[in-house]
């Protein structure tokens, strides 16, 4: 007897989702977590790529499955590192999978939510860094002692073919069809994969697809619209479908044996005039009916119609029994069989013994690889992304990770949306940018009205030669561009713009208000305000300017060895003792850079050499001035 194995088949948003769950809500937990497969009757599919077992990209959150699908249960466990999943004890943990289907099936559970028959569980690690995810699938079956094997004297085998089986009619199968889509509208999600399936043949019977009163009374599904039946003259009998449940109720009780079915959905396209072979979750429905039911014969109806091809026929009818084989043959018969790629785990496992005390059979079905080994799989996601998005989630990530153990209140979200505005575009400026971006920061504006000069770019790394050729490109444009190419996500923009300074002359008028105006524009549209600025007098008029807005203020000023970092802060609210930001931050009222002085600022660059018109200072310096006033931030 042969099985078709499902093949794992994962969307690529699954990884995606797979990956924002590990950052963002698992962390370190790598317990085991639920996850909805599918599987659906394609017969477009060629039969190598038939009994697919789809994980969606919201296979972690949904619990419903899509029109048209069927439900499997998995689970999926992420481990922290490469080594323990490779460490993973493959044979206990396939055995423990197949535990849980066969105490479901002894304590009946199994009735309630057959949807377990064709459970499945993965392994897997997923290399955040490197947008790497290695997994294995497994989806336990059994090998029951004696096997289940065809009832050979009800049907002749097909040619080609030695496997005897029986097919229904275009007629028989439409009915069937019709019968079946009329009583899934009416039961649970959990029932659609496994069901009974009768012919009735008493007369009196309606000619209509009869649905069994329990999958009608017990569930809360809205009506099936009526649809076009098969007449009752016309076959001879009528399909009933019912729930497994409903074989411990007498379903069958009255009816001819050759009319009574144990049915699954049967994803398998493997048929004549090729190998004919029912999907994987058949050995476990076998199970169920030899340790549940304690039946020895049953008929099998695996179920492959569509609605749009009842006419087709393709179901198949297995009449299977467990009929002791001789001493030499049993153990070949233990042996899986498979069509494409067989799952049995005995030559990787670990040690184990074949039997299990408490009578759990052996238990197969890790999934092979491409090439047919039992090995896992691995994708790198970096050929699938856009570059864009792999920058977004590259520049998170390590943030996101501080939130594991180093400091679980990070907010980084508040980060992110805090809008700076830099008065400097210079040594600091530079460096307070590239820290800003690092933090997470989206939003950096630059207000500056020099050019870059051939002494910057070793100074300023958001400069290079080219910047200084031709006089110089403006320096706050420049910044924002150079931001932009080192990260594309963030909204960067560069204002040429005069700061008016005290104790300066105002030779223009109508110039120095129109850039007091803008200068006003830019403090109220942000945030934090950075004074990043040469002189000490260019630093008064945004100090003021910021503390009438309520916004906050970090101020750097550096000497040759030593640096001032400090934050200005803003006016608690009236009411609520705290200001909010858009960010969402509260801000508390702090000094100034001025707070000491007796009078206002004057011109300090008049009467000035070389050495002191120009920011003297040690190289090293801004960097870790800048470092400090970000997370000063």
């Amino acid at each position: 007897m042969q099985y078709v194995p499902f093949r794992s088949d994962v969307e690529i948003a699954f990884y995606a989702a797979l990956a924002s769950r590990k950052i963002n809500e698992d962390k370190l937990d790598d317990s085991a977590r639920r996850l909805l497969g599918l599987y659906e009757i394609r017969p477009s599919d060629a039969t190598e790529h038939s009994c697919r077992l789809q994980i969606h990209g919201n296979a972690l959150t949904t619990d419903n499955p899509p029109a048209g699908f069927y439900r499997a249960e998995g689970t999926i466990q992420n481990f922290n590192t490469f080594e323990d999943y490779r460490k993973v004890d493959y044979s206990a943990t396939l055995k423990q999978a197949g535990a849980k289907i066969w105490d479901a099936i002894n304590d009946g559970s199994i009735l309630s939510n057959p949807s377990l028959l064709a459970a499945f569980h993965v392994i897997s690690f997923a290399d955040l860094k490197k947008y790497r995810f290695h997994y294995w699938f497994a989806f336990p079956a059994f090998v029951m002692e004696p096997p289940w094997t065809p009832y050979a004297e009800t049907a002749t085998a097909q040619a080609g073919n030695s496997l005897p089986y029986k097919m229904l009619t275009p007629d028989q199968s439409t009915a069937l069809a019709e019968s079946f889509q009329a009583w899934r509208e009416t039961v649970d999600v959990r029932q659609h994969g496994f069901f009974l399936a009768k012919r009735t043949r008493r007369p009196q019977a309606s000619a209509v697809p009869v649905v069994s009163a329990a999958a009608s009374e017990g569930s809360d599904a809205p009506r099936p619209r009526p649809r076009p039946a098969t007449t009752f003259a016309s076959l001879g009998f009528v399909w009933a479908i019912a729930l497994l449940a409903e074989y411990e109720t007498g379903f069958f009780e009255g009816e001819y044996s050759e009319d009574c079915f144990v049915s699954f959905a049967d994803p398998s396209n493997y048929s004549e005039p090729g190998p004919v072979a029912p999907a994987w979750c058949l050995r476990n429905l076998l199970a169920l009916v030899r340790q549940k039911w304690k039946r020895d014969r049953v008929q099998i109806l695996c179920y492959r119609e569509t609605p749009l091809r009842g006419e087709a026929a393709r179901s198949i009818i297995l009449d299977m029994e467990v009929r002791p084989l001789p001493k030499k043959r049993a153990a070949a018969a233990a042996t899986l069989l498979s069509v494409g790629a067989s799952a049995t785990v005995d030559s990787q496992a670990k040690k184990s013994p074949d039997a299990d005390p408490s009578g759990l059979p052996k238990v197969v079905g890790w999934e092979r690889d491409n090439r047919n080994r039992l090995a896992g799989r691995h994708v790198n996601l970096t050929e699938y992304m856009d570059p864009l998005k792999l920058a977004d989630s590259a520049v998170d990530l390590n943030l996101k990770l501080m939130k594991w153990r180093i400091a679980p209140g990070l907010d980084l979200e508040s980060i992110q949306k805090t809008k700076c505005l830099l008065l400097g575009a210079g040594t600091l400026g530079s460096y307070v940018s590239r820290n800003l971006l690092g933090w997470g920061v989206r939003h950096i504006s630059f207000v500056d009205n020099g050019a870059v000069s051939f002494s910057n770019p070793v100074r300023q790394p958001l400069f290079n030669f080219s910047d200084c050729l031709e006089g110089g490109k403006p320096k706050a444009p420049t910044a924002a561009a150079a931001l932009k190419a080192i990260y594309p996500g963030v909204t960067a923009e560069g204002h040429i713009l005069s700061v008016p300074m005290a104790g300066h002359p105002v030779t223009d008028e109508a110039r120095t208000r129109a850039e007091y105006e803008k200068l006003r524009q830019l403090i109220d549209e942000h945030d934090a305000i950075f004074l990043l600025m040469d002189s000490r007098e260019s630093r008064y008029l945004p100090t003021v300017m910021g503390k009438a807005a309520n916004k906050i203020v970090v101020n750097a000023a550096l000497g040759f060895d030593t640096y001032v970092v400090m934050r200005h802060g803003a006016r608690p609210a009236a009411a609520g003792g705290g200001n909010n930001n858009s960010n969402g931050s509260t801000n508390v009222s702090l000094g100034c850079y001025f707070c000491n002085d007796v009078v206002a600022p004057s011109d300090s660059m008049k009467d000035l050499t070389l050495d002191q018109q120009c920011t003297v200072t040690r190289p090293g310096i801004a960097a870790i001035a800048s470092a400090l006033l970000v997370e000063l931030l």
